[in-house]
């Protein structure tokens, strides 16, 4: 395997920590979404964006994160 192999594969897996992350944020949100119907005190947006915004990233990190594969391996074809 190259370095750029290897960099790229640690991407990946931090993706998955923060795909791990988002997912454990996501039974919280359901709650406090569900308890807003019911007396309307709960912090809603505060817990969709902690389980929201994980998710994006990891989303955009399993995808490879094609902008930190750039800045690391500049002259490497493609």
């Amino acid at each position: 395997m190259k370095t750029k192999d290897i960099f790229s594969l640690a991407i990946r897996l931090l993706g998955l920590v923060f795909l791990y992350q988002g997912l454990h944020a996501v039974p919280g949100a359901v709650m406090a979404f569900s308890h807003a119907f019911g007396n309307g005190n709960a912090p809603v947006l505060a817990s969709v964006t902690l389980a929201i915004w994980p998710l994006i990233i990891a989303w955009w990190l399993i995808r490879g994160g094609p902008p930190l594969l750039r800045l690391a391996y500049p002259h490497a074809e493609a």
